[in-house]
């Protein structure tokens, strides 16, 4: 993937802008436009049919991550500085607002359900931006929705696309949700524990939100912190797993069962933790 996402910057992106576009985009797991491929290939048995799609997948997220990371503040992303550190403010707005463009021109090939999939989830994603920037009181669960789980609904919607399977479009729409709420969820409890056995700086605001989520505005003591979290974790497993109960196909039932449990796994094993499922 990441050659034909370096092809697609080549033969669209002005050669002064090369370099900034290239470095907003390389590094991470390549989670959603993989994601993408393997349900693709999994209904159909032909990943081809969704490379493109998954290529303009992984360029609208890692311009938000670019973006985010701007408006965060945060001066590291995927082991080395952030983009805006590297290159400039001007120069990281400037370079995403371009690349959003060629992602919504590259899933065209899908026609415009496709287009208008992509345009939806960058609305949303730049709504979430919003929401933490002019409403520090937003919900914590609606931030993830439209931060997190858009891009999850998109990857697994234009799977669905790519397949001719637009009637599964409903049913991942509701499971993505609930599999942006895990992905993040986990991941905040992961920083959770680093700010608690640290405590030398301000509680970050994706805590205060967490904390207040969960009934808990003070902060708690760590165990009872994990302890909530982990209760949450199990009622959204179960919801996802409720949402694909329609899906005739055991295939594909059987990966979106094992799918959260390898990706929140993975997760809280940067933490040292350890989710024990009930199902």
């Amino acid at each position: 993937m990441d050659k034909k996402i370096s092809e697609l910057l080549e033969e669209h992106v002005e050669a002064n802008a090369i370099d900034v576009s290239k470095y907003i985009v390389e590094g991470g797991k390549r989670l959603r436009g993989l994601l993408t491929l393997f349900i693709t290939d999994i209904l159909v048995n032909d990943y081809n049919r969704a490379v493109r799609a998954a290529v303009a997948l992984e360029l609208v997220h890692s311009c938000s991550l670019a973006i985010d990371d701007i408006i965060d503040q945060d001066v590291k992303r995927r082991g080395r500085p952030s983009v805006w550190v590297a290159k400039g403010i001007s120069k990281t707005v400037l370079v995403s607002n371009l690349l959003i463009p060629i992602a919504i021109k590259e899933v065209s090939y899908l026609g415009t359900s496709a287009v208008k999939k992509v345009i939806e989830t960058w609305l949303k994603v730049t709504m979430g931006e919003i929401y933490d920037v002019f409403d520090e009181s937003s919900s914590y669960l609606k931030t993830i929705e439209y931060k997190t789980s858009s891009l999850f609904q998109l990857s697994l919607d234009l799977a669905a696309i790519a397949s001719n399977r637009e009637d599964l479009i409903n049913v991942f729409e509701r499971y993505g949700l609930y599999l942006g709420y895990l992905y993040q969820i986990s991941d905040d409890l992961v920083d959770a524990k680093k700010y608690i056995e640290n405590k030398n700086e301000e509680k970050p605001l994706f805590l205060i939100k967490m904390l207040n989520w969960l009934g808990a505005s003070n902060l708690i003591s760590w165990e009872e912190l994990k302890l909530m979290v982990f209760k949450k974790l199990n009622e959204f497993y179960n919801s996802a797993i409720t949402a694909i109960n329609g899906i005739n196909d055991k295939d594909l039932t059987l990966i979106l069962k094992e799918l959260p449990i390898y990706i929140v796994d993975k997760i809280l094993e940067e933490g040292n933790l350890k989710w024990n499922l009930v199902e």
